[in-house]
């Protein structure tokens, strides 16, 4: 890792609880800084994460930080919260594809998180050596990323910042999931002070409005797509915000074709998809697409250029035979050998004819097949779709058949608790189906026992139910809610 000094920062030798402060590590963010350090007990080099937002925080003397104003300490103490719930969250893992927190305490009027050190470098670093990755070196490092990812979003956390500088590779060639951005999102939403709360080019377009709440596992398939578009490249997509109007990204099927398969360029191109709707909707659902196997489809170019050359043999052929007629027919008298000359253009023309009319069968035959390629890829991203949200109506609903609308009387009463809602966060109830529809409440991340009321509606690629809670009734994004193991009943919504 870079060793660089900052003048905000601890200073070397610095005693922090048994932790001695060695140098800094990379470059200092808005949001913090990172120290080598060492272990006095262990004798063993760390990581540790020092809060510092430095546009509303300041360190006054050898170790205290204080806020610039009594204004900013509102945002202060809600980043410091936030930073502290992020390494609760982060200390549950144990992945060798996460960063592995060891503890976290409060001290100097901030808050520290510790982490294993790893030896490697960034994959900004361990491209500029390479520039750009072949494919088995591209899925080296992004499959296990994958596997981590999948947890995370398991557990209903998003990393919010995934770039090369974020991702490092070990000595042994190993990647790992570094500096989440989950925090520093969150107080980008009190306080809109806050610097480089995205990075254009790895940051989806969801990500420019801290307003925003369709945040999801999408969010961070966006940036990892982004990461690959840059080890095929040579550098990261246009930014978000320059796509919106007239696009000038190259698609990665151009960029990497005959260098990569078509599947795994074409679900860089699914990741990279400006409306979140667009893009696959979980990882399992991007892994699957990503490694789907190329059919192998038998060139009908080859078959009709090989059809032509035996056609063009046959042509030499006849020519060779009309020679030779003409040759023997030269004795006859002058008007005989016009006749034959006029027979010998004749048939000459025929052949070419026939010869204009094969070469233009292959190429209606060649269109034709592009034609049947770009409906089978749109098939299948289709069918991958159906799919996905046929097993979301199944949660709800296991015999119904997927239709534009669904709805049946029920007997029983249905409760679902609220998931893969972010600490902190809250799951929108909205007035009708559809995240662009306005919102008339919120349940909280926490909430267990909401019932569901029997209809349910898709909208593209999400399914939307109505739920009755507490006195509200309104629908919301399926994905946010799993069956409850609770003994839940009917009195426990209601006030």
């Amino acid at each position: 890792m870079e060793e660089q000094q900052y003048r905000n920062a601890l200073p070397q030798g610095f005693g922090l609880l048994e932790y001695q402060i060695e140098s800094v590590l990379g470059k200092p963010g808005g949001f913090g800084i990172t120290y080598l350090a060492t272990d006095t007990h262990l004798r063993q080099s760390v990581a540790i994460k020092e809060y510092l937002p430095s546009d509303f925080a300041v360190r006054e003397g050898r170790n205290t930080v204080y806020v610039r104003s009594a204004s900013y300490e509102e945002s202060f103490q809600w980043g410091l919260k936030c930073f502290i719930d992020e390494a609760r969250v982060l200390a549950k893992f144990k992945h060798p594809g996460i960063v592995r927190v060891l503890r976290f305490f409060e001290a100097n009027g901030t808050a520290y998180m510790v982490m294993e050190y790893q030896k490697g470098c960034s994959l900004t670093d361990y491209l500029k050596q390479r520039r750009i990755l072949t494919e088995e070196e591209l899925l080296a490092i992004v499959l296990p990323l994958l596997d981590g990812l999948q947890e995370l979003h398991l557990a209903g956390f998003l990393h919010r910042d995934i770039k090369p500088n974020n991702i490092y590779i070990r000595s042994d060639e190993t990647p790992i999931l570094l500096d989440f951005g989950s925090a520093r999102f969150a107080v980008g939403q009190k306080s809109r002070s806050v610097t480089s709360i995205v990075t254009p080019g790895y940051a989806p377009l969801e990500q420019y409005d801290n307003e925003i709440k369709d945040q999801g596992p999408w969010t961070d398939i966006y940036a990892l797509g982004a990461v690959m578009y840059c080890t095929i490249n040579g550098e990261a997509p246009p930014a978000a915000t320059r796509r919106v109007m007239k696009d000038p990204m190259i698609p990665a099927v151009k960029i990497g074709k005959g260098k990569y398969r078509k599947s795994l360029l074409q679900a860089i191109d699914w990741a990279l998809q400006l409306s979140e709707e667009d893009r696959p909707q979980t990882v399992e659902q991007w892994h699957s697409k990503m490694l789907a196997p190329t059919p192998q489809v038998i060139s009908t170019t080859n078959v009709s250029q090989s059809g032509y050359r035996r056609l063009h043999i046959s042509y030499i052929g006849v020519i060779l035979l009309l020679c030779a007629v003409t040759t023997i027919l030269g004795y006859k008298n002058h008007q005989f050998r016009t006749e034959r000359k006029t027979d010998v253009e004749r048939i000459l023309n025929e052949t070419e004819a026939t010869i204009n009319q094969e070469q233009k069968a292959r190429r209606i035959a060649e269109s034709k097949l592009s034609i049947e390629r770009k409906n089978r890829i749109k098939f299948e991203n289709k069918y991958l779709t159906a799919e996905a949200l046929l097993l979301e109506v199944q949660r709800f609903e296991p015999r119904v058949v997927l239709q534009q609308q669904v709805s049946n009387d029920f007997k029983a009463k249905k409760y679902y608790d609220v998931t893969r809602v972010a600490i902190n966060d809250v799951l929108n109830v909205r007035v009708s189906y559809g995240s662009r529809q306005h919102a008339i409440g919120v349940i909280t991340s926490t909430e267990k026992c909401i019932e569901y009321l029997g209809e349910l509606h898709p909208v593209k690629n999400h399914l939307w139910v109505k739920v009755q809670y507490k006195e509200l009734q309104g629908w919301v994004n399926s994905y946010y809610l799993t069956e409850s193991h609770e003994d839940c009943k009917g009195e426990k919504n209601i006030e």
